[in-house]
């Protein structure tokens, strides 16, 4: 998707690629999203911003149905993948597993936290899911895992354990991982917030050669400078709403919103709280969820 002069994005030759409408998600009495309706283009990069508790790692955990929504529809490439209106009767378990498996043979998530297996090499890690869930043979999965390795700049980590690997390198080894499974979309859930300050550089830089690439993504974060750089649409979320949207320029030079306003102004004076850690799925889930 290429940026025009004047900081906007062409749509001309994009097709949407996934939508959610009146999405709402509780956990007790709390509304973590309360009626987020949004369309990703094909290609698109597109970066969630707000500050912790706004509902943005909930809105990407029901993209691909980690996150089963209380109401609202998602669809992937124009097929339906989840739907619910609001009073409907209780989800049946099977029908949530069937969703599920749906939405996530069609997206990959990275986590916050890596999340690797730590019994397994990094090049384990990273065949292990298209061996499991596509039914790959091992020779294939191995020679692909190897080429995804290098391409994340680990061709000489194959055979360390995680518990061996720096956090940054750990994080790439879970890129190429959610590469593996050759999705339609990327979704990060803040890969960089778990890393010392010298490490985030080197997640970065991949996460920007694969914005080069044109895959689809949807990144939760708070580095502004990578945002401002690589987004194509800038999404501010607010107690659980969308508030605002629109181009880097237009979010990070004018701000319509006094609350995007106030959280940007916080993150420049570095006085921004700190994430609120999020509940690590466990490594099953993990499986499951790159499916």
């Amino acid at each position: 998707m290429a940026r025009n002069p004047d900081g906007s994005y062409s749509t001309e030759h994009c097709a949407p690629i996934l939508s959610v409408e009146r999405l709402r998600k509780r956990f007790g009495i709390l509304e973590a999203l309360a009626g987020v309706d949004l369309t990703i283009l094909q290609g698109e990069v597109v970066v969630v911003i707000g500050p912790s508790g706004s509902g943005k790692s909930t809105l990407l955990r029901c993209m691909n149905l980690l996150e089963v929504p209380d109401e609202g529809s998602l669809a992937i490439g124009g097929e339906v993948i989840w739907q619910r209106d609001a009073g409907a009767a209780a989800v049946r378990l099977k029908d949530v597993d069937r969703a599920a498996l749906r939405a996530r043979r069609r997206t990959a998530m990275v986590f916050q936290r890596f999340n690797l297996f730590p019994h397994l090499t990094a090049l384990r890690n990273v065949m292990i899911g298209p061996i499991k869930v596509k039914g790959e043979k091992p020779a294939e999965a191995e020679r692909k895992a190897r080429a995804l390795l290098e391409q994340v700049g680990l061709a000489d980590k194959a055979a360390a354990y995680p518990i061996e690997l720096s956090g940054g390198q750990q994080q790439r080894v879970a890129i190429a991982r959610a590469l593996a499974l050759k999705p339609e979309i990327m979704l990060f859930d803040e890969p960089t917030s778990a890393l010392d300050p010298e490490l985030v550089g080197e997640v970065l830089r991949v996460m920007k050669q694969l914005a080069r690439d044109g895959m689809t993504k949807v990144v939760v974060t708070h580095e502004m400078g990578f945002a401002r750089e690589v987004g194509d649409r800038i999404i501010m979320m607010d107690e659980g709403r969308i508030i605002e949207m629109g181009t880097p320029e237009q979010i990070f030079t004018n701000p319509r919103q006094d609350r995007t306003k106030a959280f940007l102004r916080r993150l420049l004076e570095g006085n921004a709280p700190p994430p609120v850690p999020v509940t690590s799925p466990t490594n099953t889930s993990i499986l499951n969820g790159v499916a």
